[in-house]
């Protein structure tokens, strides 16, 4: 077979490929909206969980991406306040596959077709991160949400999103609540890598990026891996929010370039 013929028929091949993920992805978010309908809204945080996990562990198998989970995620009822820095909306299915959780997301992602309806339903806290009068209201829901035993909330404190490479400064505000709660933060690094084990930017979820082009993009991906690092967990204590969130920025960072 000529190379060009070689070539045409491969870029045919990952077209279907594609395509048929996508055609799954779809399948997956239905199950999840029929879901989200009947059950989650007047669901218990086991229950919630017990839905969520598997929902999220299955739309990451339809991209053909496994989850490695390093150190130990959390297991008691005590109250817990995960900091990551943030890729790609993947992140959130990867959290969610491994330590079950609720999220504070920027106020934009509500508006999203479909994806944004199920993550509102599922008691996602979105906030408008340009007003402080918002920050402070949804720092208030966190802290109720954190008074359920066995309940935990995540955050992207860096407040946008990177190719992974670096991470930004962490947003001292959106550590109040940990400290109002006395959370146990536990701190999460999230990498993408490649059959080969390097850092893969297929994921990111950066600049002008349109939903439906990263979801192309990241269905056409090979061997894909989430790598999700839970480091030395922080007691509040006495420690202010500026603490905690210089303390969890420092961590995440040195776990990142050491692994890059």
């Amino acid at each position: 077979m000529p190379p060009g013929a070689a070539n045409a028929r491969a870029r045919e091949h990952g077209v279907l490929v594609r395509s048929w993920r996508i055609v799954c992805v779809i399948g997956v978010l239905a199950k999840g909206l029929a879901v989200a309908l009947l059950l989650l809204d007047r669901a218990d945080v086991r229950l919630r969980n017990r839905h969520m996990q598997p929902w999220c562990a299955s739309l990451l198998h339809v991209f053909g991406i496994q989850v490695t989970v390093l150190g130990a995620p959390p297991t008691d009822d005590a109250p817990v306040f995960i900091a990551a820095n943030h890729v790609s909306w993947l992140d959130i299915w990867v959290l969610n596959t491994a330590c079950p959780t609720l999220f504070v997301a920027k106020s934009e992602i509500r508006g999203w077709p479909l994806v944004g309806w199920l993550a509102n339903r599922v008691g996602t806290l979105f906030i408008e991160r340009a007003r402080r009068a918002d920050t402070l209201r949804v720092n208030d829901h966190i802290v109720a949400r954190l008074a359920i035993a066995g309940e935990r909330v995540s955050i992207f404190p860096e407040g946008t999103t990177t190719d992974g490479s670096v991470v930004r400064p962490f947003h001292a505000s959106l550590f109040q609540p940990a400290v109002s709660a006395q959370a146990r933060v536990y701190p999460v690094a999230i990498r993408y890598v490649d059959t080969h084990g390097g850092r893969s930017t297929i994921p990111a979820y950066v600049d002008d990026m349109t939903l439906a082009r990263s979801m192309w993009r990241i269905a056409g991906g090979r061997g894909l891996r989430a790598e999700l690092h839970f480091l030395q967990p922080i007691e509040p204590g006495q420690r202010t929010r500026r603490e905690l969130a210089a303390l969890s920025q420092e961590r995440v960072a040195a776990a990142i370039s050491g692994s890059s």
